[in-house]
């Protein structure tokens, strides 16, 4: 048996063969891939360079062609992004610019670059009101109906097309999308529609893994048991960033407060104070008090947690709550959330921070949540009445570095309040 020798590396212990030694300058085959990794790595960091694609270009429609478009992987270019974020490049768009990029979009969809087509529609159905139609007929012809977003302004047209394909021999995952695209529509006949389900259960809806009717909770809203559409966000929206508050805007976030968690003893938090009036909530001006949301970081983690206001607007923990034990009860090594580091932002539309992959913060009162699991609303403990969507916090809005959403609920007749939270 051939003697093996030692790898020159002093600071490795493998044994190696002559011949492996001979042809390696006496080194093992790790510690030459993990000098070649070296050299390469020392290479990429002297000879990377930045790369500006925006330079000499200033029509807003082809910057935000140019934010669409992939950048190829080259290890030795950074690609500098443009300054000013995507989100208030849209905001600024005239309406013949929407057009112009919608126009683009829709002459993309099908090609190899559709799935810039899919982003840049998703942004404009965010961000603006710009028209979609041609863009949304060629998705109905191809079939591609994710994000489905984007349909919630479709035409009649669309509408009726989407229906008919339910009744169509398709696979579970495309009755999805079409049923999330007509929850995004939304109108008197895809109401009417939903509602009839609910009386005929379809032959198909076996397949699902939950009721059509209840595709309408990822748009927004549900069917009443009258079978009406009752919305569960407020059309008003207003974002909340980082920065301290120039002045008393009447809205705080992650407050800590003094008493303890009944279940893991740890400090409970006011996830919101408002006062009233903070955020221009019409459905609370009848309060005539602040609002709190109280909630357990931890706990609301793992379950719903729920809370009730008083008549002076001070927030309660809910002799409700019925959370999974056993907690973990280690609260020293939980670190909080950050205090108050959010300030409240210029209104925007209600469904600017609807999906997850759009190119904007995502804090916010009121507007529709985003959701990176599936639409989880509570029910009230109370009445057991699906309650509100009140507002959410995004952790990476707060601390960099970190991930997941807290949400905030209520019941506007109970004044009971219910928080959670999700992460990819």
């Amino acid at each position: 048996m051939t003697d093996r020798v030692r790898c020159k590396n002093p600071s490795c212990e493998h044994r190696i063969l002559p011949d492996t030694a001979a042809r390696n300058d006496g080194l093992c085959m790790p510690c030459v891939h993990a000098a070649a990794r070296r050299e390469k790595a020392a290479y990429i960091q002297a000879h990377r360079h930045d790369v500006y694609a925006f330079e000499g270009i200033t029509s807003p429609v082809e910057i935000l062609k140019l934010v669409h478009r992939p950048r190829p992987f080259d290890p030795l270019i950074n690609w500098l992004p443009y300054p000013t974020r995507t989100d208030r490049l849209y905001l600024n768009l005239s309406a013949e610019e929407a057009r112009c990029l919608a126009d683009h979009a829709a002459r993309l969809a099908g090609t190899e670059r559709h799935e810039e087509a899919e982003e840049i529609s998703l942004c404009l159905a965010a961000f603006t009101d710009t028209n979609l139609d041609a863009c949304l007929r060629r998705f109905v012809d191809l079939g591609t109906l994710w994000p489905s977003l984007p349909f919630h302004r479709s035409p009649p047209d669309v509408r009726d097309a989407l229906i008919a394909r339910l009744e169509s021999d398709i696979d579970v995952l495309q009755r999805n999308h079409v049923l999330l695209a007509l929850a995004w529509i939304g109108d008197a006949v895809v109401v009417e529609q939903f509602a009839q389900w609910v009386r005929h259960p379809p032959c198909w809806g076996e397949t699902l893994h939950i009721a059509p009717q209840d595709y309408a909770r990822e748009a927004g809203w549900e069917l009443t048991s009258g079978g009406q559409r009752r919305n569960l966000y407020f059309s008003t929206c207003t974002p909340l960033e980082r920065g301290a508050n120039a002045t008393d805007s009447g809205i705080r976030t992650t407050i800590a407060r003094t008493d303890n968690c009944p279940q893991c003893a740890m400090p409970l938090t006011n996830l919101f104070e408002l006062s009233p009036n903070a955020c221009d909530l019409p459905e609370l001006e009848n309060w005539r008090v602040s609002v709190a949301i109280a909630s357990c970081e931890r706990c609301t983690c793992a379950a719903t947690v729920f809370g009730c206001v008083d008549d002076s607007g001070q927030a309660h923990w809910s002799p409700k709550n019925i959370l999974p034990a056993p907690l973990p009860t280690d609260t020293g090594a939980y670190d909080k959330l950050p205090s108050n580091v959010l300030r409240a932002g210029p209104q925007r539309p209600p469904l600017f921070a609807a999906h997850e992959f759009l190119p904007t913060t995502f804090s916010q009162l009121g507007g529709h949540p985003t959701w990176i699991q599936d639409a989880r609303y509570p029910l009230c403990p109370d009445c057991e009445q699906t309650m509100m969507f009140l507002g959410q916090l995004d952790h990476q809005d707060m601390e960099d570095g970190t991930e997941g959403i807290y949400y905030a609920f209520i019941c506007l007749a109970c004044r009971t309040t219910a928080t959670s939270y999700q992460q990819s």
